[in-house]
């Protein structure tokens, strides 16, 4: 039987739910790398290293990384696009963005409890929708709302911050907490915006340089210190790839194919990873308010692929 315009529509419905879920699946996994760090960093801080060092280290193995991805291309035959300075400023600059999320974070988690520097930090939910709503001038999807909403309730129980009584917060610490928030949203955004017709290596080589020098100027006296060649080195392989060059490969092909909103829903995978990597990697002690909060949160995500499900299941459904 020939297919009726009801019928092309329910499976063009079908394809645009199952690549929304693939590409939401793909910014997770962005998300679930943030949440790996953490135990890193701490390893790295117990270890005696220092914040700027740390951080500084994160940029030197994430330039490294994509040095050598280009060198890789290039020995393979890669054609890569031509890029105008003003493109190259453009990622640099989002580099930057990227840099700052990490040092803003830095800094309220040495003012503030950790737990009100998790909650500040994860108002990236909201904000990325706000992002949508000025960029499209269109409300937000009902179910993108309903999921922010159950994300933050749960990340109030996952951080601990409905377990204890806060005392006087440092105002400077809250300021640096929502400058972490509003940097990671406005990373994400511009993952999906800015020189998005470049391949993610040649666009991650560009930032990484921004990211570069956002790190020499947290920690100037990096190399002479020798903090590299003292063992830092073993944490940089791991910081360099999770901070910032899976992300950033990871956000570059998601975000560009799915909204703003629905981005920094599925990156909020960073705050669940994280406390399990804790749990696992420095053995923390979990509450079971805590693995409830987990639970609302991953609810909180699944809520926002409703619309995805429901197109799959209505085009299973008439062909059945």
């Amino acid at each position: 039987m020939p297919d009726t315009p009801s019928t092309h529509n329910l499976v063009q419905s079908s394809a645009h739910g199952s690549s929304r879920l693939r590409y939401s699946l793909i910014v997770f996994a962005g998300g679930a790398c943030y949440g790996i760090i953490g135990s890193v960093v701490k390893l790295a801080y117990g270890d005696g290293y220092s914040f700027p060092q740390v951080a500084c280290t994160q940029t030197v193995f994430a330039l490294a990384t994509f040095l050598l991805l280009a060198l890789f291309d290039k020995l393979r035959g890669f054609r890569r696009v031509r890029l105008s300075w003003k493109e190259r400023l453009q990622l640099g600059a989002m580099g930057l963005v990227s840099a700052g999320t990490t040092t803003f974070y830095y800094l309220s988690l040495s003012m503030l409890p950790a737990s009100v520097a998790i909650a500040l930090l994860f108002q990236f939910t909201w904000m990325g929708l706000v992002f949508e709503v000025a960029c499209t001038r269109k409300r937000p999807h009902g179910a993108s709302l309903v999921s922010v909403a159950v994300i933050l309730g749960g990340t109030v129980l996952a951080s601990g911050l409905a377990e204890g009584t806060l005392e006087e917060l440092n105002p400077l610490g809250i300021l640096c907490g929502l400058a972490a928030a509003v940097c990671c949203a406005s990373f994400m955004f511009l993952s999906g915006r800015v020189v998005t017709d470049a391949p993610v290596q040649q666009r991650g080589l560009w930032a990484s340089v921004g990211y570069f020098a956002a790190g020499l100027a947290v920690c100037p006296d990096y190399f002479a210190s020798g903090a590299l060649t003292s063992g830092l080195w073993s944490y940089g392989l791991v910081l360099g790839p999770l901070s910032f060059v899976l992300p950033m490969m990871l956000f570059g092909i998601g975000c560009a194919r799915i909204s703003p909103g629905l981005s920094t829903i599925m990156a909020s995978s960073e705050l669940p990873i994280s406390i399990a990597c804790a749990v696992l990697v420095l053995h923390e002690a979990v509450t079971p308010l805590q693995l409830a909060g987990v639970a609302v949160i991953l609810a909180g995500v699944a809520v926002a692929q409703l619309p995805s499900f429901r197109g799959m299941a209505a085009s299973k459904g008439r062909t059945d």
